[in-house]
């Protein structure tokens, strides 16, 4: 018995011990994918704008993302050049309250009505992805796309968001992030 009683408080140090170091192994990563490509990858022609003289067809990238972490209740998109605009970027996709058992959008659908959740405004004036359109000649721009993890219920923030005023709305309610960039050119 005092065998036990002398191994107690050195089990009790190294259980702690062993939580304390691996508790991030516990959880698994929250990751945003664009199926089938690689980060820092170039988009196709169809992502780009469908505006004249873009070349595109205006069809949003299907992303995909594993469930993020207890206590999610939806889920923010945020698609933003910051090359646009000679440095001061360009919103391209602003969309948010996608409830939280989803962890897929096929492509295309971010410039639809039928997506779940709620339309933003982008740098355009109007909600929905509007896809790249950089100037003919410009370098490459970036597009980061980003997916946020919220602890907020997918009705709680109005529609018509700009970026800029959804990052302020989300302040203390963001529980992960994760983000895929890609690149395109004319």
């Amino acid at each position: 018995m005092t065998r036990l009683t002398s191994l107690t408080p050195w089990l009790a140090a190294v259980t702690v011990a062993l939580c304390v170091q691996f508790p991030a192994q516990a959880q698994e990563r929250f990751t945003l994918n664009i199926p089938g490509v690689s980060d820092d990858r170039l988009f196709t022609s169809a992502a780009a704008s469908d505006a004249p003289g873009c070349g595109g067809h205006n069809v949003s990238p299907a992303l995909n993302w594993n469930a993020g972490p207890a206590g999610t209740l939806s889920y923010a998109i945020v698609m933003h050049d910051p090359d646009g605009q000679k440095g001061q970027g360009i919103d391209h996709w602003v969309h948010y309250g996608i409830k939280a058992g989803t962890h897929q959008i096929p492509a295309g659908v971010g410039a639809k009505s039928t997506l779940e959740g709620v339309g933003g405004t982008n740098s355009k004036g109007t909600t929905g992805y509007v896809g790249p359109c950089p100037p003919v000649g410009d370098s490459a721009h970036h597009y980061i796309i980003q997916l946020f993890a919220l602890d907020l219920a997918p009705d709680a923030l109005p529609a018509g968001l700009t970026r800029t005023q959804l990052l302020e709305k989300i302040k203390g309610h963001v529980l992960k992030n994760s983000s895929v960039v890609r690149r395109y050119h004319r």
